[in-house]
């Protein structure tokens, strides 16, 4: 494989990986770690080259887990391998209103579009009554060792709440779930780059390169006011995990002593 530059450690070393890193070593509050290469997280898996998909069916890397509205998959399907279980399950609570289809974005459709406001209502709705999270959990308690990767378009938004929720589930304390998030920030640094480049030769309104680059972002802001969210409806992240996904103290235990070490 060509030697790739990594801008942190998490990061996998693929080809054509968007923001595709590894939850491995964040510490649960009991003092174990996750272990490295079971939880996975990324962006969109359509560049994946024939060597990146060799790489990870050697993890090996079992289900993919696709948060993307039917028309991102459309526009770019992911590259999937031999002995892989994909499943495209859809997490946008505010598809209606947009989404990470990049094709769709123009200056007319984002000249009233507030991204501050979208940002906080989606992060208010993502933990909730989401389908997709409850696979999540399904898929962590399935025997066997083979690895998971939650993914959505850039790997921020639909992946961040699906990395909280195997954090906590795990352990994890709410400065590790927002360290892990905010880490986003840097692994996303080259894709984003690369993105308001080229939308900044599609767009002519200054508003939609900004909001763009706003909900491009990950601000510590954003994972806050899910976790507030969750604290009001439920008084903290335990009730929620066992209301909304069925995670008992046991079922936890269970799922702590298959991804945590040490």
């Amino acid at each position: 494989m060509t030697t790739i530059n990594l801008l942190h450690s998490s990061l996998l070393p693929l080809q054509g990986g968007i923001n595709f890193r590894d939850q491995g070593g964040n510490l649960a509050q009991d003092g174990r770690k996750v272990k490295p290469g079971l939880l996975l997280r990324a962006g969109a898996l359509d560049r994946l080259t024939a060597d990146d998909c060799h790489y990870l069916s050697q993890i090996p890397l079992t289900n993919i887990i696709d948060y993307r509205d039917a028309d991102e998959v459309k526009a770019k399907p992911d590259v999937v391998w031999q002995g892989v279980q994909y499943d495209n399950i859809p997490a946008n609570p505010l598809t209606d209103e947009v989404n990470a289809n990049f094709a769709k974005l123009t200056d007319e459709a984002l000249a009233s579009f507030n991204a501050v406001d979208f940002m906080s209502r989606l992060y208010n709705q993502l933990p909730f009554n989401n389908q997709a999270y409850r696979h999540l959990t399904q898929v962590m308690q399935q025997p066997g060792e083979g690895a998971l990767v939650q993914h959505c378009a850039v790997g921020k938004d639909r992946t961040g709440i699906g990395s909280a929720i195997a954090l906590l589930a795990l352990g994890a304390s709410r400065d590790t779930v927002i360290e892990d998030y905010m880490l986003t920030e840097t692994t996303l640094a080259p894709y984003r780059t690369e993105i308001l480049n080229h939308m900044s030769a599609q767009l002519s309104e200054q508003h939609g390169i900004d909001s763009l680059s706003y909900v491009m972002s990950a601000k510590e802001t954003f994972i806050g006011t899910a976790l507030k969210a969750i604290e009001q409806r439920y008084g903290n992240t335990d009730n929620w995990l066992e209301q909304e996904f069925g995670l008992t103290p046991v079922i936890r235990q269970q799922m702590q002593n298959k991804y945590l070490a040490g």
